[in-house]
């Protein structure tokens, strides 16, 4: 099996400038985006005569025609072939957004490749306005995320249709728009990719090699700190959650420099390639899902690979926490005492919260490197799914500006953050008898505490940020630009905030 397979079709290949009638008369299929108050504006994008009235009369029958989600499909006969048209619905008034065109183009390329198409004219009445690069950039990002597959694992798969597209649009220099949409939807099927894999195929040494390769492919500043490395720094948090496996534990730094002296921003992410529980073992029914409590460490690969795609004019430090979290005779114990690298001592309440444990001696030497800014990103509780449920991901920190830029560049990503509060209650619960922490504070606000334990490890004048994806790392079906499976939140939103800096 070739972990190094493309992720991503070049499905982006044509760009035609203006909307002309005869390229939409000669295409296969013709994909049509509409909102509601697109259709005033469909005579300004040139439709052959029979695509025009039989819209026009399926809107004046069908006031739901372009409820969001719904999709059309028709056939007509076009000069000498039948041509399929696909409408997809993007809903009405505010419901308008780029993320909706990103949802509906998702939908439309599963349905395209299902017909069997080949070659398709996406045709969308608001790409005549030459100041909607962000609505083109969603487009294109939905057409490859929504027609991602993961068949690594099968041992023969049919091979997956390849549509291209021709996208007509008064953008200017809507190549380069559409250039920039393929490398982040790539960027996020590459971290599906790695949280789909199963725990067999992706270790902690895996994980390690897979940022030596994203290093070597990009030029980039990598180190790599083994079992001894970190005994010699005290990361004895870290190394307490890869004891009890065979797979040792490792902490890779990647750095990117693409603004000269500036400082670095770290990102920061969990990278549990299993988590069994450890002794606090988990449940057998649907244990298999904890292959993806690496989807942190996934984003951040996932970013910096397109980052440096790109070629941002930014300083990204990107530091994965790598460890496999399993029971046996070497493994940590519930009630055992451990001294993180800052000299903080936290008392195991519970093997199961393990990511914050790992994390703690990760964003210290973030700071320890000179990161003026951390953000760091975990599946590291199922509290913030009871929270804010499976579209939503939470955010704490010490930061109001550094989370509100978060859940800004998550809105333009399509991807949605709330911020939960860093109650002082919350602080108390996690004080110890025994140590100066406990690495679990109970049930309670859990997604909260277990954000402010890893806040504790953060050096005090730096602003710092942390998201959990516990809820939206993977979906639990097919809808939009998501397919089942790992989903590569957290990716988009990344990258959208290197852009800001």
């Amino acid at each position: 099996m070739d972990l190094d397979q493309a992720t991503a079709k070049d499905l982006l290949k044509t760009v035609i400038d203006g909307f002309e009638e005869e390229t939409i008369a000669t295409a296969e299929a013709v994909t049509l985006f509409l909102c509601k108050e697109c259709i005033a504006s469909l005579p300004k994008v040139n439709l052959p005569a029979n695509i025009m009235q039989a819209v026009t009369a399926l809107a004046a029958k069908d006031d739901k025609l372009t409820d969001e989600g719904r999709l059309t499909h028709i056939v007509l006969p076009q000069e000498e072939h039948l041509q399929r048209v696909l409408i997809a619905g993007r809903g009405a008034g505010k419901a308008c957004t780029p993320n909706n065109l990103r949802k509906a183009a998702g939908i439309a390329v599963r349905a395209l490749a299902e017909a069997r198409v080949q070659q398709a004219v996406v045709v969308a009445p608001l790409l005549i306005n030459p100041v909607r690069a962000h609505y083109l950039a969603a487009l294109g990002e939905g057409l490859v995320l929504g027609g991602y597959q993961f068949n690594e694992c099968k041992g023969k798969s049919e091979p997956q249709p390849e549509v291209d597209f021709t996208i007509l649009t008064n953008i200017p220099d809507a190549d380069k728009v559409l250039a920039a949409a393929q490398v982040q939807a790539e960027a996020v099927c590459y971290t599906r990719n790695l949280v789909n894999r199963p725990g067999n195929l992706v270790t902690p040494g895996v994980l390690a090699e897979e940022a030596e390769a994203l290093a070597l492919e990009y030029a980039l500043e990598i180190e790599i700190l083994d079992v001894a490395m970190m005994e010699a720094m005290g990361m004895n948090s870290l190394l307490a959650v890869g004891q009890g496996s065979i797979h040792q534990p490792c902490l890779v730094t990647i750095k990117y420099n693409g603004a000269g002296d500036a400082p670095y921003m770290a990102y920061v992410g969990k990278g549990i390639t299993f988590d069994s529980g450890g002794i606090s073992i988990k449940p057998s029914d649907n244990m298999g899902e904890m292959k993806d409590d690496m989807a942190g460490a996934g984003a951040v690969l996932g970013a910096l690979r397109a980052i440096a795609a790109l070629k941002l004019p930014c300083n990204i430090m990107g530091v994965i926490a790598c460890a496999e979290n399993m029971p046996s005779g070497s493994a940590q114990r519930p009630g055992d005492v451990v001294k993180a690298a800052n000299g903080k001592t936290i008392e195991v309440i519970s093997t199961d919260a393990e990511g914050r444990m790992v994390l703690a001696d990760a964003v210290w030497y973030a700071c320890k490197q000179g990161a003026a800014k951390v953000v760091d990103i975990a599946t590291l509780t199922g509290g913030v799914i009871i929270a804010l449920g499976t579209e939503t991901a939470g955010i704490v920190g010490s930061d109001a500006a550094l989370i509100e830029q978060i859940i800004a560049a998550g809105k333009k990503a399509g991807e949605a953050y709330w911020q939960l509060p860093s109650l002082p209650e919350c602080r108390e619960a996690l004080k110890s008898d025994v140590a100066d922490l406990l690495n679990s504070a109970g049930r309670e606000a859990s997604c909260i505490t277990g954000g402010l334990f890893i806040g504790e490890f953060v050096d005090e004048n730096i602003p710092w940020a942390h998201i959990d994806i516990g809820g939206t790392s993977t979906a639990a079906k097919t809808d939009g630009f998501k397919v089942k499976g790992a989903t590569g939140f957290g990716v988009g939103t990344l990258i959208k905030l290197a852009q800001e800096l």
